[in-house]
């Protein structure tokens, strides 16, 4: 065959640390030769041999004499050749081609925009560093609750805390670091609940994760909460109860223990039940956790005043709420001189219960929302009951501006015990139920 002819095979590698130097088979006139790839120079140039051996020993002195940053380097001279052996021997440890590691920082240096590769790799191992504890989502969780026990946080708080995210924790057993923002978003997507409810759960979970990134076990930025779906509550129109609804409701609260139906728990017919919870959201304006903290010591029925202080609810300072003459009456037939207004384990559920008996719809924070719309009707004064309610005047005007006329805020603060009901100062002798 006059033509050179390049072998099918595969070029025979001779590498010396992280130099490679290939070496072709190539058949010329039916003889087979090698010929080596040698850049010491700087430029490519094939040195041919008509024995393997041969070839193999040229590789080789050549592979060695580039990793040891001789070849380009000795046609180098001065400054110029000391950086390129510095180079070399500082990419040695690495087993990283010089040609390569040029071409990775080139790219670093222009997606950074020039700034330091240095500084944008200590950022990211500050941020996601190479050790982390290794902790389940319910190891955290207890040491989350723990703290914020230590801290001073309400029994409430734990309580709600336990509920939701110990629900997240039955669903997730796993280490903490493998959960991701889809994973969560999926979870909360099929939590049986309305979107207020998704969005207290996505809020529990969110501070349970903070705290994991303050405590060391998860890198900072783990999640990006913005991520994580929040729900889109509806803002309809604010819903109120009537006169007659409210009176309605403070019937079936009451049960006389003597004629209760066969199988009424007894408890409920000994103590103050829901009566506190009803007058004091529907009269006061208090949020059902404000309720729920709610103590006797804070309400002062001969000055005329409901304390609520900053430890209860969300708002943000101390407030007054007058006591209204119906109110008072309500407050003297159950009122004791210390502990909890309201000690139902399970509002809710017992607040279901009580519609079901009245006949009559539960409204979502119908009573608040009733005290503010007959609250402003009666005083015409939205500064004032904004207030009373720990709402923003802004807020109150909004949602609560020409509900309801003056003549039903009078009949709504007109809601009384029946005439001549004996006062009890001892709620065992009281008999309300949920």
């Amino acid at each position: 065959m006059d033509a050179k002819d390049d072998l099918s095979r595969k070029p025979i590698a001779v590498k010396v640390g992280n130099v490679t130097v290939k070496i072709y088979r190539v058949r010329t006139h039916g003889r087979v030769s090698f010929q080596v790839a040698d850049y010491s120079s700087g430029r490519r140039k094939l040195r041919s041999f008509s024995d393997e051996r041969q070839a193999r020993d040229e590789a080789t002195n050549i592979a060695i004499k580039l990793s040891k940053g001789e070849g380009i380097a000795l046609e180098l001279s001065g400054s110029d050749r000391a950086a390129y052996v510095r180079a070399v021997e500082l990419l040695r440890p690495t087993g990283v081609a010089f040609e390569l590691a040029a071409a990775q920082f080139a790219d670093a240096h222009r997606k950074l925009g020039g700034r330091s590769l240095t500084d944008a790799i200590d950022f990211y191992l500050k941020r996601n560093p190479s050790i982390l504890p290794r902790k389940t989502v319910t190891e955290v969780f207890e040491e989350f609750l723990g703290a914020k026990q230590a801290d001073g946080a309400s029994a409430i708080y734990i309580k709600d805390l336990r509920f939701r995210i110990g629900k997240f924790t039955e669903a997730f057993q796993g280490l903490v670091s493998d959960v991701d923002v889809p994973m969560i978003n999926d979870w909360l997507r099929h939590v049986r609940c309305g979107p207020r409810g998704r969005n207290n759960y996505r809020l529990a979970i969110c501070t349970l994760f903070k705290f994991a990134e303050s405590a060391g076990y998860l890198a900072d930025g783990h999640l990006d909460f913005q991520k994580i779906a929040k729900a889109r509550e509806a803002h309809g129109e604010i819903e109120i109860f009537r006169p007659e609804e409210m009176r309605r409701l403070l019937e079936a609260s009451r049960v006389d223990p003597d004629t209760a139906k066969t199988g009424t728990n007894r408890r409920y017919t000994t103590s103050s039940g829901l009566l506190p919870y009803l007058v004091l959201g529907a009269f006061a304006g208090l949020r059902t956790a404000e309720i729920e903290r709610q103590r006797w010591e804070d309400i002062n029925l001969e000055r005329g005043y409901v304390r609520v202080t900053a430890a209860k609810g969300n708002t943000a300072q101390k407030r007054l709420v007058p006591v209204s003459a119906n109110l008072r009456e309500w407050l003297l037939r159950c009122r004791q001189p210390t502990g909890l207004v309201c000690s139902i384990a399970r509002i809710p559920d017992a607040v279901r219960r009580l519609s079901a008996r009245a006949n009559v719809p539960w409204k979502h924070n119908g009573l608040r929302h009733s005290f503010i719309s007959y609250r402003v009707a009666q005083t015409q004064n939205i500064p004032q009951v904004s207030l009373e309610a720990g709402n923003s005047p802004k807020m109150v005007h909004r949602h609560y501006r020409e509900l309801v006329t003056p003549d039903e805020a009078v009949d709504w603060f007109n809601v009384r015990p029946a005439h001549g009901t004996k006062v009890h100062e001892d709620s065992s002798q009281e008999c309300l139920s949920t």
